[in-house]
């Protein structure tokens, strides 16, 4: 028996980073089981459009808000050896360890300066942290910074963090400024059919 749309109500109803911190890490444990029991439909989509783009071996890959590793366990899985993990919960952190499959888990917080240099990375992956409640705008201009020239990012925006949470005005700004160039845009995908709480996200291929 799972409990998640009760957990969900939680991290949505959290008003700070702080709280969502909290409630990840009492969560961690059962997160997997909860979330697979709603469908959980991130991983494919992420791990598709990732393979589509990224060639296994082709240096190092950032998760950005890896949560449990569900999505870093899939790449590892597909031969992407190289993965670092962060994310703003040390109890999720300490699952996704479990897997083997990070060289490096950092308990970071997405929307504030990241310590890896200008260009560390081959490729980015972030799911299920652009939606509301969650990540701001922002962590977008980290990401793009961390990522280096002719890398890629594959991530997804839910459509109320698109439209009303500011990502859709950041997209489109750092289109303009010409940071990177779009490859792919492919959804919506329902994170978790099975819950009552139902987020359209639309996932986002751009290369650096």
């Amino acid at each position: 028996m799972t409990d998640l749309d009760g957990w969900l109500d939680r991290v949505y109803g959290a008003e700070t980073s702080e709280q969502n911190r909290l409630i990840y890490d009492e969560w961690a444990e059962t997160y997997d089981a909860d979330v697979l029991s709603g469908g959980y439909g991130y991983v494919p989509m992420a791990a598709g459009l990732f393979g589509r783009h990224v060639a296994a071996g082709d240096g190092a890959v950032l998760d950005a808000g890896c949560g449990s590793g569900l999505i870093g366990e899939a790449l590892f899985r597909l031969g992407y050896t190289n993965i670092v993990g962060i994310d703003l919960s040390q109890g999720m952190l300490d699952v996704a360890g479990r897997r083997g499959a990070y060289r490096e888990l950092r308990r970071r917080v997405l929307g504030e300066p990241l310590d890896f240099a200008d260009g560390t990375f081959r490729a980015v992956v972030c799911t299920g942290v652009f939606t509301p409640g969650h990540a701001p705008p922002e962590a977008l201009d980290e990401l793009v910074r961390v990522t280096g020239p002719g890398g890629v990012l594959v991530f997804c925006c839910t459509r109320a963090a698109l439209d009303e949470g500011g990502f859709g005005a950041a997209v489109a700004r750092l289109d303009a400024a010409g940071v990177w160039t779009h490859a792919e845009t492919a959804g919506p995908v329902v994170a978790l059919p099975g819950a009552g709480l139902r987020h359209e996200a639309d996932f986002f291929v751009y290369r650096r």
